[in-house]
């Protein structure tokens, strides 16, 4: 298997043409790569010395930018250093652990733009290659303790409604939340997500950015790397004495697809609500986002400026939304956090915001193969295990596994 992924990158990179636009970067450090690319093909020794200076260096310049600005040359010029480096370590180095590490987190920063088929293509093969040699028993991750909560204000559920009349309950001014049942039942996913062996058979060496913190509203918040089967292992399969980590709003379905055959975007997310004040600017494609953690995640009231659909698919979740006319009741944060209110629904300080208590929502606990309808701006507050977001072309899906 080595030598097979060896001679594929070697094909890619004797063909210069492959890599001229990689000049944008300016000559030094166009110079650098073209120097590290002859010393990789022509198997030189120590080579790593100048592709680590590369990776730096391209990590550095790609935080001058906002993510979304960042110049593709330089998302480039990382992945396909990143892939030297593989090529560099795979006739020497037998550690696939590290193989997947260093790739996969070029990846994570990059996008691996014009070449994410090879880099997913190396990963799988690299991760089926570890796994085959740590295999784990295998453990289920289906709700032992449903989550059982007084509901005073229930959101309505219903069985799957037509493509018209969806779109029609969307762009009404305030359209309601709604839990669509019998929506997923077909997903592989319901019943594959629940076993730990599987999920670990594609997944446990990959690396994941990882949220830790019970919200990313505390003072102690932070956002780490860490494979997939550290992440299990250290938060999800063990008690943590309180310590909360969560992988939220990653598309691990861009990364993994194997993942993403297990699942299949409903055909909701493809239509195209009317714009409003709450709804002013259309996604350019859909949008998939997981969420993963164990019992006690929290996030806090917020709203998104989508409309979403939030799919259970392993354990349960409460949540709590308000209607957009109740905004001036939930104190917002001002400036990046504008989203997000101030109040902490679970520790409510009525001296400091006296009018919360006249806020009006509706609640619900969302179960397994269950969906819920989050129409844009509407404040949401839950708490669960793992779940999925998919942030649609038209609308916003979501997919979530919570474990209770």
């Amino acid at each position: 298997m080595f030598q097979q992924l060896f001679q594929q990158l070697k094909d890619l990179f004797e063909d210069k043409d492959k890599t001229k636009d990689l000049q944008q970067c300016g000559d030094s450090v166009y110079a650098l790569f073209e120097s590290a690319r002859l010393d990789v093909l022509s198997r030189k020794e120590n080579c790593n010395e100048k592709i680590n200076a590369l990776i730096d260096y391209c990590n550095e310049t790609i935080l001058l930018y906002p993510f979304k600005d960042v110049p593709d040359h330089w998302r480039r010029m990382l992945i396909d250093t990143g892939l030297l480096k593989t090529m560099a370590q795979l006739e020497r180095c037998k550690d696939v652990q590290s193989l997947i590490w260093d790739l996969d987190t070029c990846s994570i920063v990059s996008g691996a733009p014009e070449r994410y088929e090879i880099v997913t293509d190396i990963l799988e093969q690299l991760q089926r290659h570890h796994y085959k040699d740590n295999k784990d028993d295998d453990m289920s991750l289906a709700s032992k303790d449903d989550v059982w909560m007084d509901i005073k204000y229930p959101i309505k559920s219903m069985a799957p409604p037509t493509f018209e009349w969806f779109l029609a309950h969307c762009n009404q001014d305030l359209p309601e939340p709604i839990v669509i049942k019998g929506l997923v039942n077909h997903w592989p996913a319901i019943e594959r997500w629940k076993s730990t062996r599987y999920l670990l058979s594609v997944a446990s060496a990959r690396v994941v950015p990882v949220e830790i913190g019970s919200s990313y509203t505390d003072s102690e918040w932070r956002q780490e790397m860490m494979q997939f089967s550290d992440f299990m292992k250290k938060y999800i399969l063990t008690e943590t004495d309180g310590k909360v980590a969560y992988l939220a709003q990653h598309d691990l379905f861009y990364q993994i697809p194997q993942l993403k055959r297990d699942m299949i975007v409903p055909d909701y997310c493809y239509i195209e609500p009317k714009l409003n004040e709450f709804y002013t600017q259309r996604p350019k494609d859909v949008i998939k986002n997981a969420w993963f953690g164990p019992k006690g995640t929290v996030s806090p009231l917020h709203h998104d400026p989508y409309h979403n659909l939030l799919v259970q698919v392993v354990g349960s979740k409460y949540l709590r939304l308000y209607s957009p006319d109740q905004t001036h009741l939930l104190y917002p944060r001002q400036g990046l956090m504008s989203n997000t209110s101030k109040v902490d629904i679970d520790h409510v300080d009525h001296e400091q915001f006296p009018s919360f208590k006249d806020a009006h929502y509706v609640e619900c606990i969302l179960r397994e193969g269950e969906v819920l309808y989050i129409p844009v701006s509407l404040f949401l507050k839950k708490r669960g295990f793992i779940h999925l977001v998919f942030n649609v072309a038209k609308m916003v899906a979501l997919c979530e596994i919570i474990r209770d």
